[in-house]
């Protein structure tokens, strides 16, 4: 019985921490969080994508997660993000199933956007060392671009546009048996 006492209270607890206000450095993250789903426009289908991608509070406010999917999981990620109290700043990892992770700063513009510079790491030095990206909330969808740094020079920007889609889901890739 104290069993399911201590459970009981510990469901309560967990619930209440739930449902903390967002820290306030994070609150301009509010209108990214949901799931949204962006279809590349590229005329070729070799190289079309769909991308899921869910924002979600975590640890009761003080961090935001990020789980997403290409292509029903063929590549996949999530990012932690949260606010540096030494660095006074909002920073994050994003990890995924290609091998390669990244650290990275977002400084936010205005309520609903946010410029990204990640430094690419567990690459090989033919692969890009940076990343930079904004993301913007606009009529109720999210615009992002992305550049990539390769061999010290900036590409061009990709632009991709993502859909509030609340039923969708992030497929992560199966664990190894």
């Amino acid at each position: 019985m104290r069993f399911i006492y201590s459970m009981l209270i510990l469901l309560c607890v967990s619930v209440n921490v739930r449902a903390a206000e967002p820290l306030e450095q994070l609150k301009g993250l509010i209108p990214f969080i949901g799931t949204w789903t962006s279809l590349s426009d590229t005329p070729d289908p070799r190289k079309r994508f769909i991308d899921v991608t869910r924002w979600e509070w975590a640890f009761g406010g003080k961090v935001v997660r990020i789980i997403h999917s290409v292509n029903d999981g063929a590549y996949a990620g999530e990012s932690l993000i949260h606010w540096d109290d030494v660095d006074q700043q909002i920073i994050y990892r994003y990890v995924n199933n290609s091998g390669f992770y990244t650290d990275g700063v977002i400084t936010e513009r205005s309520y609903g956007s946010i410029i990204v510079h990640e430094y690419i790491r567990g690459t090989t030095e033919e692969g890009p060392t940076e990343t930079r990206a904004g993301y913007s909330i606009r009529n109720g969808q999210m615009y992002s671009w992305t550049q990539f740094k390769l061999r010290g020079v900036w590409g061009e920007k990709s632009e991709v546009v993502y859909e509030r889609t609340p039923n969708a889901t992030p497929k992560m890739p199966p664990l190894p048996e």
